[in-house]
């Protein structure tokens, strides 16, 4: 059996793919940082403008060095498995050597653009729970060498743990007949994308044209107005027009941004599940591979807006326990077109079934709807009447601000309860949005009662709560229940004996 096993014990080098891989990331990272002056480098040859030509050579210098010094990169890297850790030995004039034991090991995780998809390589990340960033990143290996090698590892992992303690801890080792629980196809991929949040798309648009265009002029307003006095004299009879043919452009601008950027992001998505676990494989240009182990999992939260409503489709996000910046971005598996009973799978996998009940919701206090409409309502409405002396009779829809604050504040309250029970809790909360999440009390590491001053003249606390994998609130409710509900939280982990993750 053991001949089966594949060799790692000798340096190995990564995929001869790693070479363009690096390569393209080189040329990424200079036009990312130098682009403004290449932009005048270019500029300035057309005006020949010898203080450019100068700018320019010093980056073409810069980028030829590092070119050298990245392609040395992939001859200096090697790994291999020594003594139940990975070993990763890198660098060109500073040599460093990352030593990782199987224990420490939380994920393992594969993403490929499309050189990587071309060439059927994977770049491979290695994650432990407490470092800053992923402390192992091989660039491009081999599809079948890569998968060889997670396998091996969490094996090995799930051997050492087993060998010292007597109880079984699952790992994120593949086992037979996973079940496929999700596949988003055209018409889910469509719905995701027409559901989207337009107003941030546009948000992301406006921030980059406005951006390069400021790179270039120092004066965008001149610049609009040179581009539009040609329609003048179309505009001014046709002020109302101009408007909605220019809000309705936008919004079309959005969509297609939102639902090209969904189509990138989520293609060919497919979410499988089995005893020990979920896998998640999505992208077009980019896919990703993550896996989670079920007793990894810290936060289950599912989510809904208005139009996502009328297809009865949910935002489901799945957390666990990882390193910080990771945390961000690979370890939690997002799926943006997932239905009820794919939740209800989820939820069943990853939490005891026998405390999965109708628990009753305890709301929060109706107070909050003063609060919010104070802040969102009186103070922005008397700021804009405060204006009256210079927008006239306009300071009046300042007005406006006071129903809608009120309505808004109303939809918070009455979307916002928790409950709980021996073993979960889970929050709901929402205005526009509605959201769910859900955790188990063993793995909360942290519990706070906090108190603003508004808080504290009404006897008001919120509960914050908090995980590996992020942090969960309950706002305002009565300090004695805080108090309460922290005192019984803190019973429950330090009576438990299990292990958070």
């Amino acid at each position: 059996m053991d001949s089966q096993k594949p060799d790692f014990s000798s340096p190995q080098r990564q995929s001869s793919v790693a070479i363009g891989i690096i390569l393209i990331k080189f040329f990424r990272m200079t036009i990312r940082a130098f682009w403004p002056i290449l932009l005048s480098f270019f500029i300035g040859r057309r005006a020949g403008s010898t203080f450019e030509d100068v700018i320019g050579y010093v980056v073409l210098a810069f980028a030829a060095f590092n070119l050298i010094g990245s392609v040395l990169t992939y001859f200096r890297f090697y790994f291999q498995i020594e003594n139940n850790s990975i070993v990763i030995d890198k660098g060109v004039l500073k040599r460093t050597k990352t030593n990782i034991p199987f224990e420490r090991i939380q994920t393992i995780n594969f993403s490929q653009n499309i050189i990587h998809q071309i060439f059927n390589v994977v770049s491979v990340e290695i994650d432990t729970a407490g470092a800053g960033k992923a402390e192992i990143s091989i660039d491009a290996l081999n599809k079948e060498q890569a998968n060889a090698l997670r396998e091996y590892i969490l094996a090995e992992k799930e051997l050492l743990v087993t060998e010292s303690s007597d109880a079984t801890l699952t790992t994120d080792v593949e086992i037979e007949d996973p079940q496929l629980l999700l596949h988003l196809n055209p018409t889910d991929l469509f719905k995701v994308g027409i559901s989207q949040n337009h107003l941030r798309s546009m948000g992301i648009i406006f921030a980059f044209v406005f951006t390069t265009i400021n790179e270039i002029t120092n004066n965008i307003a001149d610049l609009v107005t040179e581009q539009f006095s040609q329609y003048e004299k179309y505009l001014v009879n046709n002020t109302l027009f101009a408007f909605l043919a220019s809000a309705i452009l936008v919004i079309i601008i959005s969509f297609l941004f939102s639902l090209i950027n969904t189509l990138l992001k989520y293609f060919d998505l497919k979410l499988w599940i089995n005893k020990k676990g979920l896998k998640l494989v999505r992208g077009l240009l980019n896919r990703e591979e993550i896996s989670i182990n079920s007793n990894k999992v810290q936060m289950v939260s599912w989510s809904t807006n208005p139009i996502r409503k009328i297809f009865r489709m949910y935002t489901l996000q799945i957390a666990q326990a990882s390193s910080t910046e990771v945390n961000a971005q690979k370890s939690k598996i997002n799926v943006p077109g997932s239905y009820k009973q794919q939740i209800s799978k989820v939820i069943k996998m990853v939490f005891p079934n026998e405390y999965l009940g109708n628990e009753p919701k305890h709301r929060i206090s109706p107070q909050v709807i003063s609060r919010i409409f104070l802040f969102s309502g009186i103070i922005p409405t008397i700021l804009g009447l405060s204006a009256w002396f210079i927008v006239d009779q306009k300071a009046f829809f300042a007005l406006l601000f006071l129903p809608l604050s009120f309505f808004l504040a109303k939809l918070y309250y009455r979307k916002s309860s928790y409950e709980i029970n021996e073993e979960l809790i889970r929050r709901n909360q929402g205005i526009i949005e509605t959201e769910h999440v859900l955790t188990q009390i063993h793995k909360v590491q942290v519990v706070k009662v906090t108190q603003s001053w508004y808080q504290r003249r009404k006897h008001l606390a919120s509960l914050k709560l908090y995980t590996a994998a992020g942090e969960m609130s309950i706002p305002f409710i009565s300090l004695a229940e805080a108090l309460d509900l922290e005192r019984f939280i803190l019973y429950r982990i330090e009576t438990d004996k299990r292990e958070w993750m």
